[in-house]
């Protein structure tokens, strides 16, 4: 079988769990700067926890599908024993402080909700850790600014340490545009929360709305279309609510950062005309892994996976490929950063994807969702852009 393939032959994991227990990160030791290489026979991958996690249930698919692969993959590394670590700290700072101060920690499972690795990666770039988001698409986490730089504590001895697998903000604007291009809209009333997140994809939303020839208009009331860049879910519900009483009849867009049960229990049940990114596929648009993965997925956990999980099963998928095929050398952090970065997949869950030196993947990739019985749930793939 191939590596993916084999990816669902999950003949006797349940005693794989119970070896692996799943721990905390609390007995840790200080770290120095000279300490970049792990000595010892174990490797640990620490998981970043959401502290709201028993209130999201798409976050929980993405930890139960980074598990999964943990699960079908761990044992292809022959060089290392490895342990799964999980941070369930109050504030993921301290998730990516314990990582950093354990001595057998070689990586970062990062953060998922988008815009929240700001708060991580400067911790886990201080030590030359390699640290792996999911689903945070923010944009300059990746983007080459000065802004960018403030974000990681030693950029100028370790540079970027960060990579994604999700497609970025900048495309999600796009795939943004390109579904009110399909709807109509000819006005566009654009807003954001202030926060970096909100702000950035915010602000490509107006850049492509122009270049779209989509009028720009400073009143709510008028607008076809509004756009709210939010870093909240419980922020983009008020902001919403609020929008549907002010223009009834206007279609509304968020970015992927509502997909969230804490924005679906929150936002009224009747607001309608709501459209939603999220970084994915639909169904028929899975690769045969991906598929594969989706009935695996729902085999164990007995519900069909959110539609980001695939993401949280291929960031653990390709974490360890990279540690197996660097052998003896898998212990050293600089080496599994500068591999991560410079990897390439040709049949993964998510098909065939490059990761590039800035750390963003080649995927671009959305569906657009809609509120259906209290849920968000993807209806169409995001129209081709551009």
């Amino acid at each position: 079988m191939t590596k993916r393939s084999r990816a669902f032959a999950l003949k006797g994991a349940a005693s794989v769990v119970a070896a692996l227990a799943v721990a905390g990160c609390s007995q840790t030791s200080a770290s120095t700067k000279s300490n970049l290489t792990v000595n010892g026979g174990t490797l640990s991958i620490v998981v970043s926890v959401p502290p709201d996690l028993k209130s999201d249930p798409v976050a929980q698919d993405v930890l139960d599908a980074e598990k999964l692969a943990f699960l079908a993959h761990h044992s292809e590394v022959k060089d290392y024993k490895l342990a799964l670590l999980s941070g369930t700290a109050p504030k993921i700072s301290d998730n990516a402080r314990a990582a950093i101060e354990t001595d057998s920690a070689i990586a970062y499972i990062g953060e998922i909700a988008p815009g929240t690795s700001d708060q991580t990666v400067g911790i886990t770039n201080a030590l030359d850790m390699l640290q792996v988001s999911p689903t945070d698409t923010g944009a300059e986490l990746t983007q080459n600014t000065d802004a960018s730089e403030n974000l990681y504590e030693s950029w100028a001895s370790f540079g970027r340490t960060f990579a994604r697998l999700s497609p970025n903000s900048i495309q999600e604007a796009a795939a943004q545009l390109a579904e009110m291009k399909s709807l109509g809209i000819s006005s566009l009333y654009v807003a954001a929360d202030g926060t970096d997140y909100g702000n950035t994809i915010a602000s490509a939303v107006r850049s492509d709305a122009r270049a779209a020839r989509i009028s720009l208009t400073t009143s709510i009331s008028g607008a076809g279309g509004i756009f709210y860049g939010v870093q909240s879910p419980s922020t983009a519900a008020k902001f919403f609510a609020h929008a549907a009483t002010v223009a009834p009849n206007a279609k509304l867009f968020g970015p992927s950062s509502l997909n969230s049960g804490l924005f679906t229990s929150a936002v009224p049940a009747s607001l309608k005309n709501l459209y939603v990114t999220i970084p994915g596929f639909m169904p028929k648009q899975l690769s045969a892994a991906g598929k594969a993965f989706d009935s695996a997925f729902a085999a164990r956990y007995h519900h069909k996976p959110n539609v980001e999980a695939v993401f949280g099963y291929e960031t653990m998928a390709s974490l360890l490929t990279v540690l197996e095929k660097a052998g003896e050398s898998a212990n050293s952090r600089s080496t599994v950063v500068k591999d991560f970065h410079t990897q390439s997949e040709s049949a993964s869950v998510l098909g065939a994807y490059k990761i590039q030196t800035t750390g963003n993947s080649s995927l671009d990739a959305f569906v657009i969702a809609r509120l259906s019985n209290g849920a968000l749930v993807p209806f169409k793939a995001a129209p081709a852009q551009g």
